[in-house]
C-alpha cells in the first residue's frame, strides 16, 4: 500500500484510530481462496488483495464468491479491506456482475486498469479509489449498493441505451466511465460499441482520469455548465474533437494528453490558461486557434503535436517550459507575448521566422534548442531584454547570429549559444554588448557584479568590453587576443572552442569557471597582467596545463609559478615588456614575428583596440601602412 493512501485512508475514516503501515517495500503476503493477499496493518489484521505474481495481473475469471470478507492464515482472521495497486491489471475477470464485499473501503492505483468486468458493483463500505483505479477499463457498467454514502451511479440514456457512470454521492462529479460499453452484440459475439456521450446537466465537474484510455469513445459534448475537467480527464482515449463554451472551465494537467486521434479544438474566449500537457502529443492536431482572453500556455501543453498553424491571442503573456516544442509550424507570430519559456520551442525543425510586438522581455534556456532547421540569424525578435544563451543549444545550422539591440542581459552558459555558430553580431544601437572579433564582450559596468550574479541591464552606457562573454564554437580563427581593458573572462565564455593559442591582457583580474575548460588544443597562452588573475573553478582544461606554454612578465615569473591555477602550467616562461627599441613587438615577448602582424591587422579591423605602439610610421594612428611597414620588419 502506497504512503499515499496510508494518509488518505486514515483522514476518511474519522473518530476511528487505525494505523496502517507506511511502507514502500514489499509487504508480508500469503495466498487464500483464489487470491493473493498482502498485510497491510498487522495490528489490526488488515489485508489486501494483490496480484497473484510478482508485477500486475495473473488472475482469470472469477465470480462474485471469489470476493470474501474475511481470510485465515496460519490460525489468524484477517478483514479484507481493499484492493491493492495493480491487483487485476490488464486481466479478463468476468462478462458478467462482481459484487465487492462489504467492508471493503479502497481500491489502489491501477486496481483494474485495462481490466475486462461485466458490472463492478461497489459495497456500502466503500469510501476512497484512486484517481487511476479504473484507467483504460473495459467494464459494461459501474454499480453502488444504495446505501453508500460516497458514491451511487447516474445512468443516462445514450445513443438509446442506458449507459452508467460513476459518480460521487450527490451525482456532480463523473468519476468513472465504463469503457466497453456496448450498444448492441452481433450473433457471433461481436460488439459494436457506444462512439458519443453527452454529459448529463446535473454533472459538473468530470473527475481526474474519468474517460483515460477509453478506446470506444470519439465525441463527448459538454454543456455549458461543465466547471472542471480533471487531470487526465481524456488522456489516451480515442476523442476527436473538443469543443469548450464556459470560460471559467478548468482545464485540468494532461486533460487531453495523447489523444492521437484529435483533430478539432474549439476553447471559448475568455479562457485564462490552459494548464500542463493539455493537449501533450496529439498527434493528429494540425491547427489550433487560442481564444482572446488566454494569458498563459502551460508546460507542454502545445508540445509534440502536428501544428502547422498556431494562431495566439493577443492576450497571450506567456509560453511555458516546452509549451510548443516539437511541432512542424514554419512561422509564429509571438503577438504581445511576454516570457517564452525554457525549451519553448525545442525540435520545432521547421521554425525560421518569429515576429511579435516588440514586448517580449525574456527566453529562457533551450528556447530554439535541437531546431535542426533553423538558419534565420535574426530569430530573436527586437524587443527582448533578457535572454539566456544557451537558447539555440544543437541548433547546427547557424553560421551567424545576431543579438538584438534591445538586449540588456544574458544570462547562463555561453558555451551554447550556437553550437556551430562561426560569428556572432550585435545590432545596431546595443549598448550593453558589443563585438570584436566575432566574440561577444559585455561593455562598462559588469565585471563590478560577483560570481554567480546574472549578467546586469547596465545604467550606464558604454562601448569599451569590459568582460568577455562568448566566443564562438566554430570560429574560424583559431587564437584568441582578448583586448587590453577586458578585466573578466566569464564563465563558460569559451568552453570546448578549438583555440590553438590565448592571448590575455594586462588589465585581466579573474577567470571565472570552466572560461576555457573542454580545450585540448592549445599551446601557447600568453597573459600580460603582472598581478595573477584569479583563476577560478576549472577555468582552464588540464591538456593546456600539460601541453601549453605560459609566458607571463619576467617580472611576475615566480608569482605564477605560486599562484593558484596557475602553478598548475607544467611550462613557464618569462618575457620582457614591451621594448622601445625594438620597433614593432606589439605583443612584448622580446621578437618582432608574424605574430605581432597578426596583432596589428586585428587592431586595424578594430577588433583589438590600438595601442601607441601599433602606430609604426608616426602618423597617429595604425592601418595598412603600419601593417606592410611591419612585415617588411618581419621579413628582414
Amino acid at each position: 500500500m502506497t504512503k499515499k493512501l496510508n494518509l488518505l485512508v486514515t483522514a476518511l475514516l474519522a473518530g476511528l484510530t487505525l494505523s496502517i503501515q507506511a511502507q514502500d517495500d514489499a509487504l508480508p503476503s500469503f495466498n487464500a481462496g483464489k487470491f493473493k493477499y498482502e498485510i497491510v496493518d498487522a495490528d489490526n489484521h488488515w489485508v489486501q488483495i494483490a496480484p497473484k505474481s510478482n508485477g500486475a495481473g495473473g488472475y482469470g475469471t472469477l465470480t462474485t464468491n471469489d470476493f470474501v470478507s474475511t481470510v485465515t492464515y496460519n490460525g489468524e482472521t484477517y478483514q479484507v479491506k481493499g484492493i491493492g495497486p495493480n491487483a487485476f491489471y490488464g486481466c479478463a475477470l468476468s462478462t458478467g456482475r462482481l459484487v465487492l464485499p462489504e467492508g471493503m473501503i479502497y481500491i489502489d492505483d491501477n486496481a483494474f486498469e485495462g481490466a475486462e468486468v461485466g458490472t463492478l458493483r461497489l459495497p456500502s463500505t466503500m469510501q476512497y479509489i484512486s484517481d487511476y483505479a479504473f484507467c483504460s477499463n473495459k467494464f459494461q457498467a459501474f454499480g453502488v449498493v444504495s446505501s453508500n454514502p460516497w458514491f451511487t451511479i447516474q445512468n443516462s440514456d445514450q445513443e438509446g441505451v442506458n449507459v452508467s457512470v460513476l459518480t460521487n454521492k450527490s451525482q456532480t462529479t463523473l468519476l468513472a466511465y465504463p469503457g466497453e460499453k456496448a450498444r448492441e452484440f452481433g450473433s457471433d459475439g461481436t460488439a459494436t460499441y457506444v462512439t458519443s456521450f453527452t454529459v448529463p446537466e446535473q454533472i459538473t465537474e468530470i473527475g481526474d482520469m474519468a474517460f483515460a484510455g477509453n478506446s470506444h469513445l470519439t465525441r463527448v459534448t459538454f454543456h455549458n455548465g461543465i466547471t472542471r475537467l480533471g487531470m487526465g480527464a481524456f488522456s489516451h482515449s480515442a476523442i476527436t474533437g473538443v469543443n469548450i463554451t464556459n470560460p471559467d472551465c478548468e482545464l485540468g494537467n494532461a486533460c487531453f494528453e495523447q489523444c492521437t486521434s484529435l483533430t478539432s479544438v474549439r476553447l471559448p474566449q475568455g479562457m485564462k490558461r490552459l494548464g500542463r500537457h493539455v493537449f501533450f502529443y496529439c498527434s493528429s492536431l494540425s491547427s489550433i486557434t487560442l481564444p482572446e482572453g488566454m494569458e498563459e500556455i502551460g508546460m507542454m501543453s502545445l508540445g509534440s503535436c502536428a501544428l502547422t498553424t498556431v494562431n495566439l491571442p493577443s492576450t497571450l503573456v506567456k509560453l511555458d517550459t516546452c509549451a510548443l516544442q516539437d511541432n512542424p509550424f514554419t512561422s509564429i507570430n509571438l503577438k504581445n507575448v511576454r516570457w517564452v519559456g525554457y525549451q519553448c520551442f525545442s525540435m520545432c525543425n521547421n521554425l525560421n521566422s518569429l515576429t511579435s510586438n516588440g514586448l517580449v522581455e525574456r527566453f529562457d534556456g533551450l528556447a530554439f534548442a535541437r531546431c535542426n532547421g533553423l538558419t534565420n540569424p535574426a530569430i530573436l525578435p527586437e524587443g527582448v531584454k533578457t535572454m539566456e544563451m544557451n537558447v539555440f543549444f544543437r541548433s547546427p545550422n547557424f553560421e551567424s547570429l545576431t543579438i538584438p539591440s534591445t538586449v540588456e542581459c544574458m544570462e547562463g552558459n555561453p558555451a551554447y549559444l550556437a553550437n556551430k555558430c562561426k560569428v556572432y553580431r550585435v545590432a545596431e544601437g546595443n549598448t550593453h554588448f558589443v563585438v570584436l572579433d566575432s566574440c561577444i564582450y559585455a561593455t562598462n559596468g559588469y565585471t563590478t557584479l560577483p560570481e554567480g550574479t546574472a549578467w546586469p541591464a547596465l545604467t550606464e552606457a558604454g562601448t569599451a568590453p569590459t568582460a568577455l562573454v562568448g566566443v564562438p564554437t566554430a570560429r574560424d580563427n583559431k587564437v584568441l587576443i582578448v583586448p587590453e581593458g577586458v578585466t573578466t573572462i566569464c564563465t563558460q565564455a569559451a568552453r570546448a572552442v578549438p583555440l590553438t593559442e590565448l592571448r590575455l591582457p594586462s588589465t585581466l583580474t579573474e577567470l571565472r569557471k570552466m572560461c576555457f575548460t573542454g580545450i585540448s588544443t592549445i599551446t601557447a597562452v600568453t597573459c600580460l597582467a603582472t598581478v595573477p588573475p584569479v583563476v577560478g573553478e576549472s577555468a582552464i582544461a588540464g591538456d593546456t596545463y600539460a601541453n601549453a606554454v605560459l609566458r607571463v612578465p619576467q617580472a611576475s615569473l615566480e608569482a605564477y609559478k605560486t599562484a593558484e591555477g596557475w602553478r598548475n602550467f607544467q611550462h613557464i616562461e618569462g618575457i620582457d615588456d614591451g621594448d622601445p627599441s625594438l620597433p614593432g613587438d606589439l605583443n612584448g615577448d622580446g621578437s618582432v614575428d608574424v605574430e605581432d602582424v597578426n596583432l596589428l591587422i586585428n587592431m586595424v579591423l578594430g577588433a583589438v583596440p590600438q595601442t601607441d605602439a601599433a602606430d609604426l610610421n608616426g602618423d597617429g594612428t595604425a592601418d595598412v601602412v603600419d601593417v606592410n611597414a611591419l612585415i617588411n620588419l618581419v621579413l628582414n
